[in-house]
């Protein structure tokens, strides 16, 4: 989990982004939000908001009692009860008095008012407008975005152990691909481990396509029949307490022809090439310019490569920075990242993606994931 120091740091850091912007009460209803800089985390669909109020002083409300929590103040609130039927209507309902009567302990003109427009619910943007009717609306969501982007100590320790938990998965994958079995046995054996490894029950999200249809993208584990030749494209990325790790791996379910082997190399080499070019001050588009260069220099994959080349890790397993093309994001230290080169090819039956995630460093890239590349 979160640590106490690491959120009271990142705290301190959202109040003087707030203190900057003269904003004089903030409502953050990001879920993700309110764990980061609370270390409340509820994965729950429940509202989860942190107020900020004018003095600075916070209030957490939330329908469970956080085991760790840097808010001043916590408001509980009803999420079941036998006294009337659940709903999200009727949780709404109880989270929205919560915040109302937290609302109300405010005192003072408030000219400023911050909230997460993206993931506000409209009834809760009701309450907090009509109570301050006059007040200019200051979105917040690029606030945290920036704040996010340099992650903290504790940060990266959750964002490694996931990784380690999804090499456990990948390890059970290598020993299991073959022909005959289908991609949700696959799954299975993958997710068991990757359970076992995180010690409770994490949702695994990633692509577990396998063969030709991985060619044009991933996807769910279908009861697809794994056969001879196809290259098996895994790309996982669970949250593990409420941090992401993504990597991704490439197997062959029989012996890799001499075709496969040159396009693992050529996957390989750009991502090498990738980690060789990331420098903070280094333009992200630059480099998903240069991975692309290097593919198209092979006729049978030229073209293929046709997705970004990463992007940000960390509360969401996709976010900034985006290696993609049109990205005006330059690379900054503190940054954890995902890379992820791929080509593919009908006549490789499927294709070869590599992903490793780093964290970026004034001198250079820091490798979080140690499970081999090879295909077998």
């Amino acid at each position: 989990m979160l640590t106490p120091d690491g959120c009271k740091a990142r705290l301190n850091r959202f109040k003087a982004a707030l203190d900057a912007q003269r904003v004089d009460v903030a409502v953050l209803s990001n879920p993700r939000t309110v764990y980061y800089l609370s270390g409340h985390l509820r994965e729950e669909e429940f509202p989860q908001l942190l107020l900020v109020g004018p003095d600075r002083r916070t209030v957490l409300i939330t329908d469970s009692t956080p085991s760790l929590c840097t808010a001043d103040e916590v408001l509980t609130y009803e999420s079941y009860s036998i006294d009337w039927p659940v709903s999200f209507a009727a949780v709404w309902a109880k989270s929205a008095a919560a915040l109302d009567n937290a609302l109300g302990t405010i005192s003072g003109p408030v000219a400023y008012l911050g909230i997460e427009r993206e993931r506000l619910n409209c009834g809760f943007f009701e309450l907090i407008t009509r109570r301050w009717q006059a007040a200019e609306i200051r979105e917040m969501t690029p606030v945290v975005c920036e704040l996010r982007r340099r992650k903290d100590a504790d940060e990266i320790r959750l964002i490694q152990t996931c990784v380690k938990v999804i090499e456990a998965g990948y390890a059970a994958a290598r020993k299991v691909i073959r022909p005959g079995i289908n991609e949700l046995e696959i799954f299975n054996e993958v997710h068991g481990e990757i359970v076992k490894g995180a010690g409770y029950q994490l949702k695994v999200s990633g692509d577990f396509a396998c063969g030709v249809r991985a060619i044009c993208g991933g996807g769910t584990p279908l009861d697809r029949k794994i056969e001879a030749g196809d290259l098996c494209i895994l790309d996982i990325y669970p949250s593990f307490h409420g941090y992401h790790g993504d990597l991704c791996r490439t197997f062959a379910a029989s012996e890799p022809t001499d075709l496969q082997l040159k396009a693992w190399e050529i996957a390989r080499d750009a991502l090498q090439l990738a980690e060789q070019a990331i420098r903070p001050g280094v333009h992200a588009s630059q480099v998903w310019k240069q991975i692309r260069d290097f593919i198209d220099e092979f006729d049978f994959v030229r073209g293929s490569f046709w997705h970004h080349a990463g992007h940000g890790i960390g509360l969401d397993p996709q976010e900034t920075p985006w290696i993609i093309p049109g990205a005006d994001h330059v690379f900054e230290e503190g940054d954890v990242i995902a890379l992820e080169p791929a080509c593919y090819a009908t006549a490789l039956q499927g294709g070869v993606r590599l992903e490793r995630n780093y964290v970026v460093r004034k001198d250079g890239l820091y490798n979080l994931s140690e499970f081999p590349l090879g295909l077998t």
